[in-house]
């Protein structure tokens, strides 16, 4: 396989649609088949299998396509370091991280390590967790930060920080009014949904009443804004509100926090690469709370009880 076979298979492997690939190289979609199937027989094995909805990788094709995205991003490096020999440190770091942490902390806490190494670049995709140790675990992002990650050895993870979830109203509330509240809920992920069940089912035995359901974290927090209903949301999101805020801290039935924290992971042998070595050692001796972006740091418009 030449370098094209490869970025034909890694494009295959992101779309998972032959018309998306096809589209990205400017060829023709009989192009991109007939280049696949040449590539089956080279190597003895069936890569995908069409149907109408798309395209499937089977376990070998899978395991091509992991390999063409590391030798693309090896020769993408090599280039880089080629052009820039004795210029410094250069290449690319390819990051995961939840909307959450990508919005609020990254931004600043790649600013200043991009101050140390002005020649690195950076690949951010931004998925839910589940997604992030997967890509992880299969090496195509070299580092990624997640919410769960206990999979992960105690070598191939570093404790980021923790922020409290908070139950937020636009207008005073008790604990106990809650059953006859009307939530404003979305999509969480599963974790965390599981962990929202642990805690009502700790406390009440009739479920919630939803009130609105959205697609998103950032709809859900401007419609508690605006009054439509409570909301389970991090306690950093409610600085951006304007005016007074009524909220409350969770608490399990065994008196333990309702927290969630962020971890960086990773997989020893990307620690060999010698930018990514940089950057794990640039998270161990950073505060990372330090970097949420300064318009949400506490103020005084949220009411604690």
């Amino acid at each position: 396989m030449d370098e094209r076979d490869l970025l034909i298979i890694s494009a295959l492997y992101k779309y998972k649609n032959i018309t998306k690939a096809a589209d990205a190289f400017y060829i023709s979609q009989p192009a991109v088949t007939t280049r696949i199937k040449h590539i089956e027989e080279s190597l003895g094995y069936k890569l995908i299998y069409r149907s109408n909805k798309g395209i499937t990788f089977t376990a070998h094709g899978k395991y091509t396509a992991q390999f063409a995205n590391k030798i693309l991003a090896d020769i993408n490096d090599f280039k880089n370091n080629l052009s820039d020999v004795g210029k410094g440190i250069v290449g690319t770091l390819k990051i995961a991280s939840p909307s959450i942490i990508g919005r609020y902390y990254l931004p600043a806490f790649l600013e200043k390590f991009q101050g140390f190494y002005p020649k690195v670049q950076f690949e951010i995709y931004i998925k839910p967790s589940t997604e992030i140790l997967k890509l992880v675990n299969s090496q195509l992002v070299d580092f990624g930060f997640t919410k769960h990650c206990d999979e992960f050895s105690k070598e191939e993870k570093i404790f980021l920080l923790s922020y409290p979830v908070l139950l937020v109203n636009k207008r005073p509330f008790e604990l106990n009014d809650l059953p006859n509240m009307k939530q404003v809920s979305y999509p969480y992920e599963e974790y965390y949904y599981e962990l929202i069940k642990k805690w009502w089912k700790d406390n009440f035995e009739q479920p919630p009443q939803i009130g609105s359901h959205v697609t998103n974290l950032d709809l859900c927090k401007e419609m508690v804004f605006s009054g439509l209903g409570y909301g389970f949301l991090p306690e950093i999101l409610i600085q951006e509100c304007p005016y007074p805020l009524y909220t409350k801290k969770l608490y399990y039935k065994d008196k333990s926090p309702f927290t969630r924290s962020t971890w960086l992971i990773f997989k020893q042998s990307s620690l060999e690469n010698k930018i990514s070595n940089l950057f794990y050692n640039y998270v161990k001796k950073s505060k990372f709370s330090d970097f949420l972006r300064s318009r949400n740091k506490k103020n005084f418009n949220t009411i604690y009880k």
